[in-house]
């Protein structure tokens, strides 16, 4: 704020401008007061608080900005009437004290205040409201834009200086560095001076003296060869603490991307084309520490964004240039430093500080998993083996595991962030099974997993972990069926058989059929228990669980066939075809006997799909290639079973009358 007058910077609440004397009555005093207050609470606050309460700041600054454009208004309004002409009879004019003081009255300063906030007059709001607009864009351009372009500018002027000179002779190279430096250091002490009058102008000359400074210590090695490589790299990191204590200190966050960029460059710069792994991963890693104690404080997630782009960069490019066996160890250390710097990043503003989870903060995490872990597999199984990889996998998953159990004991695992630890730790140990083990182990494992998935996000309700549930468990089905079936247990379509013998891996196949069936059978329970609802969508069923079971009869329905099948094929032959039709029988039995227990429609018609189908076989396909023995088994079974089913529907007549009509009322009551 200034004075309307000499514009000179108004620092206290006083009773007149100490430069020009201007006196300020009670009622300006009174806002200044107030005004001054409020700043003063504002920075006390922020040195106290720090980011707790920055959104509340932030709202108070904005309102203390309004405040203070009000202020200069009056203050504008009370100038300009002690420059007025004389007052008019009736009015009473400025107060003249002895030592030229001004004071004005209440009343003249509020006609003053409407007077100038009236539009010109001929001049429409529409044409002011333009105006305004245009102003406003050109102020903006003069400030900002002409600023940037303008150090820019001045830093390649720098840069051409230095170049012209040496070709010129003027000045020897010691000198040309000498002088950049200076013009460095004066950027940043003129832009010290200038923030506190203007702020923006103040901190882009700052900007611009820490780019110089960068670039004087590039030229002063790599240029002119005034220092050497360690010196040079010191200078750099001085640098870049410099503009990392400026930007906590201004509050700015470009001062800190500056230092961050600088910082990167600076082992890129300063390089003479040989390898210096261990000091090159060192530095990286007490930089990327630097930056994110500095996001952390000032909760600048766009600094841990740019810091893990360029993390892994820079290391992308090291790993390309000098990578080689030999330097194996200190390359996986490190990289999973990096690693596990950037998964806990994301969450170390919320776990220490307590604050609600943001899905925006989980954008590094699934980059990060996939280029850590994809560097990592390819150096150690082209070091040892595959199977080593799954320590990494491993840890990962142990990692993200720690730290959904310390949200867990705060409380916090009704957060987004518990959800997506979870949900990374169980990608790992999925990508951890086929690593260790192999063939239909691979599918008991990820079933088992699905089960802990779906009863983890039913007990603290996070319908995104039940959905991976599903995906994972649809997935371990699909393996069987598809995969395990053909390329483990070698089963034949076309024989129908397993091939070989029937004893092929019967331990394992049975094993793993059973388990499956039982994850099924548990899939259903826990559903039918729960509160949610798993299915959101236009076609949701009305019982999700309805639908498990039902896939759990298709299950043991298939197994069962290639069972009896391989079974017959093996010890039996003839009778295999006979078999297979008094296998589809009895579950059509097992079936309706059901149905009419829980008296359900729908299992009652699919047993009588079953049963056409039975018999269609036994008429048109047994007929013709079974013997007569078996073709006689066959047909008396079936015609037993048919006979028992019938009974059935004699017994229960009754309980099915009545469920269908109260199925009708409630369809009545319903139009």
């Amino acid at each position: 704020m200034e004075c309307p007058v000499c514009h000179s910077s108004i620092v206290d609440a006083g009773e007149r401008c100490a430069s020009c004397g201007l006196v300020y009555d009670d009622d300006i005093r009174g806002r200044l007061s107030l005004y001054f207050s409020l700043k003063d609470d504002v920075e006390q606050m922020r040195a106290l608080t720090k980011n707790e309460l920055w959104v509340r700041l932030r709202a108070i600054t904005e309102k203390m900005g309004l405040y203070e454009n009000q202020l200069q208004e009056e203050l504008r309004v009370q100038a300009s009437h002690m420059r007025a002409a004389p007052a008019v009879a009736g009015d009473q004019g400025p107060e003249m004290l002895a030592d030229d003081e001004v004071v004005l009255s209440a009343p003249r300063r509020e006609q003053e205040r409407e007077r100038a906030a009236e539009p010109p007059a001929g001049r429409s709001s529409a044409a002011a409201s333009e105006d305004a607009g245009t102003s406003g864009m050109e102020v903006r351009l003069g400030q900002k834009w002409l600023l940037i372009i303008g150090i820019v500018t001045m830093v390649f002027g720098v840069g051409y200086f230095l170049k012209y000179s040496f070709e010129q002779g003027w000045v020897g190279p010691a000198g040309r560095v000498s002088m950049a430096y200076v013009w460095g250091i004066s950027f940043l002490l003129a832009g010290n001076q200038f923030r506190k009058r203007y702020e923006t102008f103040g901190l882009y000359m700052i900007g611009g003296g820490i780019a110089i400074l960068y670039f004087s210590t590039f030229a002063a090695f790599q240029l002119y060869h005034l220092i050497g490589q360690s010196p040079a790299f010191a200078v750099m990191v001085l640098v870049t603490a410099l503009a990392c204590a400026l930007a906590v200190v201004y509050d700015s966050l470009w001062l800190s991307v500056l230092g961050l960029v600088g910082g990167f460059l600076t082992p890129v710069l300063l390089s003479t084309g040989q390898d210096n792994q261990i000091a090159l991963m060192t530095y990286m890693t007490i930089l990327n520490l630097g930056i994110l104690g500095v996001a952390f404080y000032k909760k600048w997630d766009l600094l841990t964004i740019f810091g893990f782009i360029f993390t892994y960069m820079l290391y992308g490019a090291w790993y390309m240039a000098h990578y080689g066996p030999q330097k194996f160890w200190p390359a996986i250390i490190f990289l999973n430093v990096f690693y596990i710097i950037y998964s806990i990043a994301p969450f170390a503003y919320q776990l220490f500080r307590r604050a609600e989870g943001q899905m925006e903060s989980f954008i590094l995490m699934t980059p990060n998993s996939l280029i850590a872990f994809g560097l990592g597999y390819a150096m150690v199984k082209a070091q040892y083996s595959q199977e080593w990889v799954s320590v990494i996998s491993v840890s990962y998953a142990v990692i993200f595991l720690l730290m959904a159990s310390y949200l867990m004991r705060r409380g916090m695992q009704d957060q987004a962030a518990f959800a997506a630890l979870v949900a990374k730790a169980a990608l790992f140990l999925i990508i951890t099974v086929p690593l260790i083990f192999s063939r239909h182990w691979i599918t008991i494992f990820w079933a088992a997993q699905a089960l802990v998935l779906l009863w983890m996000g039913i007990h603290i309700g996070r319908r995104s972990l039940s959905g991976g549930a599903y995906l994972l468990f649809a997935a371990a089905l699909g393996k069987f069926l598809l995969h395990d079936y053909s390329e483990v247990f070698r089963f034949s379509i076309h024989d129908w058989a397993i091939g070989g013998t029937y004893s092929y891996l019967l331990i394992e196949r049975y094993v793993t059929s059973v388990f499956l069936c039982l994850a099924v059978y548990g899939f259903g329970l826990l559903i039918k228990r729960s509160v949610l609802d798993f299915i959101s969508s236009p076609f949701r069923l009305r019982d999700e669980s309805s639908v498990l079971f039902a896939a759990l009869g298709v299950m043991v329905f298939v197994v069962l066939n290639v069972e009896t099948g391989s079974f017959f094929h093996d010890y039996l032959l003839a009778a295999r075809f006979a078999a297979v039709s008094v296998l589809w029988a009895v579950f059509s039995v097992i079936l309706m006997i059901k149905g009419f227990r829980d008296n359900s429609s729908a299992v009652r018609k699919v047993a009588l799909v079953l049963f056409s189908v039975t018999l269609l076989k036994v008429f048109t396909f047994d007929m013709s290639n079974i013997s007569t023995p078996y073709r006689i088994i066959s047909f008396i079974i079936l015609g037993l079973m048919l006979v028992g089913t019938s009974y059935l529907y004699y017994k229960f007549k009754d309980k099915i009358l009545d469920a269908m009509s109260e199925s009708q009322g409630e369809r009545g009551q319903g139009a």
